[in-house]
């Protein structure tokens, strides 16, 4: 009988070992609860194995980047202008000035954002809607009070975090261009196109002790470009991408019918639009800060025309010490 047992063992343990180890990696908060069915193989041990699962290196990056956010809508003809000047101030400086366009209004949805037979493309999304409220009529004085309006990594200028002034943008972005850099964040993307599964892992370092923890993480799932109607003053000349010059095209109509509506917000990838909170939960034994991510893009993007928006934030003062894009392709 225990030569029986003895065999019984051996015999469980060669089965065990013959097959697949599944999701060696640990479903706790510093991995994240990822869904293993959007990597292709099924299997986090052969992702693993792959070397897709990073190591980061240290991080010698020392500049603050700025996020721009642009509280737009598809049917505000105040909007374009502003628009191609924030367009343009990026274009000063495209690997450390972002922008994201919000189609929202400061009590969310207005009409300015809303759709309809002449304006069928919805542009605007729940994230964008809270953010807009947020920034808003959630405020009180806020001067957020109708479309465009832009937040500069959210800080504060005259006690105000949105400007309509592109004076008031440039300083606010030059400013923090020259500020110290506080936060540094690292990612790596995997994108899978026959599951549509994106796989995210960031790192998050606070290098400046005195900031305070209550800090979160937000992701930001952002569309290049997509053409589609605007609301224009009536009478411009604009290009297609919605900057001024192209005396070919006048819209006496008030409608720019090719005009390119860029750096669309359309979610963000855990659905919270305020983030996750840098908990100790999330903390690793070098002090730094990692959160991982599996989204399923949905059918209608095309993911060579989407990119992430990552950006810390201090939920106290809501300003963002740093931003980091990267594309999906």
């Amino acid at each position: 009988m225990k030569k029986l047992l003895i065999l019984t063992a051996v015999l469980a343990t060669v089965i065990a070992s013959c097959d697949k180890v599944k999701n060696t990696v640990p479903a706790s908060p510093m991995s994240g609860t990822l869904d293993w069915s959007l990597y292709p193989d099924g299997d986090s041990a052969h992702y693993v194995a792959q070397g897709l699962w990073p190591t980061f290196t240290a991080n010698t990056n020392t500049q603050r980047n700025v996020l721009i956010e642009d509280f737009t809508g598809h049917r505000c003809p105040n909007s374009p202008s502003p628009t191609s000047l924030m367009q343009q101030l990026i274009a000063t400086n495209p690997t450390r000035i972002y922008g994201i366009g919000i189609h929202t209004g400061p009590s969310g949805l207005t009409a300015f954002q809303e759709t309809s037979a002449a304006f069928p493309t919805i542009l605007y999304c729940d994230a964008g809607l809270e953010m807009g409220k947020h920034f808003g009529q959630d405020i009180p004085n806020s001067t957020f009070v109708g479309n465009s309006a832009f937040c500069v990594n959210r800080t504060l200028a005259n006690g105000q975090f949105t400007s309509n002034a592109g004076s008031a943008i440039t300083n606010k972005t030059n400013t923090c261009l020259a500020s110290t850099l506080k936060i540094n964040i690292q990612a790596v993307t995997n994108y899978f196109p026959s599951t549509r599964g994106l796989f995210l892992h960031t790192e998050v370092d606070k290098i400046d002790a005195s900031v305070t923890l209550d800090l979160a993480l937000v992701v930001c799932l952002v569309e290049d470009s997509l053409i589609a109607r605007q609301t224009v003053p009536s009478n411009p000349t604009w290009d297609p991408d919605g900057t001024p010059g192209d005396p070919d095209l006048s819209h006496s109509d008030g409608i720019n019918e090719t005009y390119t509506h860029r750096n669309i917000l359309r979610g963000c990838i855990d659905g919270n639009a305020f983030g996750r909170d840098l908990t100790a939960a999330y903390l690793g034994t070098n002090g730094k800060y990692y959160i991982n991510y599996t989204y399923q893009l949905p059918a209608q993007y095309d993911a060579a025309n989407m990119h992430l928006v990552i950006y810390v934030y201090d939920k106290i003062t809501q300003e963002i010490y740093q931003v980091i894009e990267k594309h999906l392709l």
